[in-house]
């Protein structure tokens, strides 16, 4: 007779109820794949679409702070203005406009967000009732009036005729311009203005001061036309302005004192560093 084992044989019930358990299994499988394949399926929320905001600047060319140039808006300003708004998730629109319009329709229509460059000394009596905002010193500048080099430390009594850029004027240099003493001959452009000043056509140029050296050299001209310090000027700061949107002036300064480094770095780009 055959040996009997000696491990008894699995009784059939419970091969039965191993059979019942394994459909169940795969049931409870079956659910959470389907499961999954629906949280796979179901649609993500899309991401908030970034806020637009649209920057006034001038229709000008004045390097190194910021030109419109074949449509397109560039300089410091724009490098600066596009790294802040990367970082805090909004995308800056350039509405390059003339100097005078500019004003229209930021202070009086406001059609636009933000301005830059602006200063709380310009155009005084416009701003009065209007809750401007300004954000915390972008950049020093200087005013000052640029003439030949045989005219350097002659004085205002050799200026009789100044050229000033269409939609500026001189009347904050200190000391004050008597506009009765002095005849202004406007230009839409300041190379066309350096130009007159190059040419004689006018005594003085009023213009940026680091500007009109930028545009010079550019022109192989640095030496022809020198800042004289001792006629009428005038130093301040460069700001970005806005009437609408407090907080992005607030995250602004925030981005200006968080990201020294960066800044200081565009500054060395423009040569604004000095």
């Amino acid at each position: 007779m055959p040996q009997q084992s000696e491990h008894p044989r699995r009784c059939p019930v419970f091969s039965h109820a191993a059979a019942r358990r394994r459909p169940l299994a795969r049931c409870l499988l079956l659910g959470l794949l389907c499961l999954a394949c629906v949280a796979l399926l179901r649609p993500t929320p899309a991401p908030a679409e970034p806020i637009r905001l649209t920057v006034g600047v001038e229709s000008i060319d004045y390097p190194p702070y910021g030109s419109f140039r074949n449509g397109d808006y560039e300089g410091f300003a724009r490098d600066l203005l596009d790294s802040f708004a990367i970082e805090y998730g909004y995308v800056m629109i350039y509405v390059a406009l003339p100097v005078k319009r500019l004003y229209q329709e930021f202070l009086e229509t406001r059609t636009l967000d933000l301005k830059f460059p602006d200063s709380e000394s310009w155009h005084r009596s416009r701003r009065k009732g209007l809750n401007v905002r300004y954000s915390e010193p972008v950049c020093t500048y200087t005013d000052g009036i640029l003439v030949r080099p045989g005219d350097l430390g002659k004085g205002m009594g050799a200026i009789h005729t100044l050229g000033i850029l269409a939609g500026f004027k001189p009347w904050l240099l200190e000391p004050p311009i008597d506009p009765k003493s002095i005849r202004l001959s406007e230009n839409l452009s300041i190379s066309g203005l350096l130009g007159k000043g190059l040419m004689g056509r006018v005594d003085g140029v009023y213009a940026n001061v680091e500007v009109a050296r930028h545009l010079l050299a550019a022109m192989g001209l640095e030496d022809k036309l020198v800042y004289d310090p001792d006629l009428p000027h005038a130093s301040g700061f460069y700001r970005l302005s806005t009437i609408k949107f407090p907080l992005v002036m607030r995250e602004f300064d925030e981005f200006m004192r968080t990201r020294r480094e960066l800044v200081q770095s565009l500054r060395r780009k423009h040569g604004l560093d000095r």
